[in-house]
């Protein structure tokens, strides 16, 4: 144990091609027939090419497909808890040619990856709505996604040939294998990771606190790809993690790393699903609040903690740090949580996230038991240019 976790299913599978075989794939992607992908789905790209995806070498096939669904693991045995697809229209599917391999594309019409052997067959959308998540609900984003897209996906093994191109957070945009090498030449071997998608709290940033006295370091990984339109833009939550990480956790025990993936919130198998993603970018723990991963009311406040007890740690290799919901307690006049908190709910600060709007559209910054005054400028400054 004198090195880092192993990924998920014992090494990263970078799907990443360089050099003269990607020059050759690129020169056969001329005669194969494409398919163009949107935003979230050349965000499963970039995870497939970096290795954040491991042990996946591609789409499911339909028996991993089919066991993934039921019962939360890849046909093999390893525990996989969301689909990882590539949908096709009836039409596309008319004009799939068995045996060829298929070539995908960004909005730009250039080719950004190939698909080898693939494997096309139908799917139940009611069905893997209800397994993944919860609930049938067209109201849920993950599910609206499903129910919009074609009746067919296509398995097969992928090839990246370019990953998709970004201008934005470049200092932050670090792959599984470059995080490994950065936690041992800082010396880490136990790595806590932090999902986030939301401006950070104080709440957040107790758990933060409350993870650092037991590992070695902290990755602070906001996701940045795809999220529900009236979530806060990734440029605003960077600044306040930034904030954060610059001004109130030491820096040589903390680094903020983005991670590429678009979000699905499918609530405690999406937690399942974040864990696995840490694991192969080092990290050894992974903090799991309340509410991981949810939208709305679909799923219970503590749901994505209890879904872990189903594995062992020898299955899930990840350790989950489960905390309760933290507030700021007036008489004991720091952060807390029902565990360590003696005190009743007229003491406890907790906003949600209606009042904190309507502190914004006050022109207030909300307080700071709430949140860090730096942060709380930010989100009034935002609000108030939105307005």
């Amino acid at each position: 144990m004198n090195d880092l976790i192993p990924p998920h299913g014992g090494q990263l599978s970078e799907r990443l091609v360089r050099g003269h075989e990607r020059e050759q794939m690129l020169h056969q992607a001329r005669s194969l027939p494409s398919l163009t992908l949107d935003e979230w789905e050349l965000s499963d790209i970039e995870l497939f090419g970096i290795g954040a995806l491991s042990p996946l070498e591609g789409y499911l096939s339909e028996a991993d497909y089919d066991s993934v669904v039921d019962r939360m693991r890849l046909a093999d045995g390893t525990i996989w808890p969301i689909p990882i697809t590539l949908s096709l229209t009836q039409e596309e599917a008319d004009v799939w040619r068995q045996g060829l391999d298929i070539a995908l594309k960004g909005p730009d019409d250039q080719v950004v990856a190939i698909v080898h052997d693939p494997e096309l067959f139908p799917y139940n959308k009611l069905v893997e709505a209800r397994l993944v998540y919860g609930t049938t609900d067209s109201s849920h984003p993950g599910v609206a996604r499903l129910l919009s897209q074609g009746p067919y996906y296509l398995g097969g093994r992928v090839s990246v040939l370019s990953l998709p191109r970004h201008e934005d957070f470049l200092p932050y945009r670090l792959t599984p294998a470059q995080m490994r090498q950065e936690f041992r030449a800082r010396g880490w071997r136990q790595v806590v990771g932090f999902q986030t998608r939301n401006p950070i709290h104080r709440a957040h940033e107790y758990l933060l606190r409350c993870a650092l006295e037991i590992v070695d370091g902290l990755m602070v990984h906001p996701l940045v790809g795809q999220t529900k339109s009236d979530d806060l833009s990734p440029q605003v939550r960077m600044r306040c993690y930034e904030a954060l990480v610059g001004g109130y956790l030491p820096k040589e025990r903390t680094v903020l790393v983005v991670n590429p993936a678009s979000m699905r919130y499918a609530g405690p198998r999406e937690a399942v699903f974040h864990a696995i993603i840490r694991q192969n970018y080092g990290c050894s723990h992974f903090i799991v609040g309340r509410d991981h991963a949810g939208v709305g009311k679909f799923y219970g406040p503590f749901d994505a903690q209890r879904i872990f007890e189903r594995f062992t740690r020898e299955q899930l290799g990840v350790t989950p740090l489960c905390f309760d919901n933290a507030f700021f307690c007036r008489v004991c006049e720091g952060m807390a949580t029902s565990k360590t908190c003696a005190h009743p709910a007229t003491e406890r600060v907790s906003l949600s996230g209606t009042a904190v709007r309507q502190l914004l559209a006050d022109g207030k910054a909300p307080p700071p038991e709430f949140t860090r005054p730096e942060i709380a400028e930010i989100l009034k400054e935002t609000y108030v240019g939105q307005t």
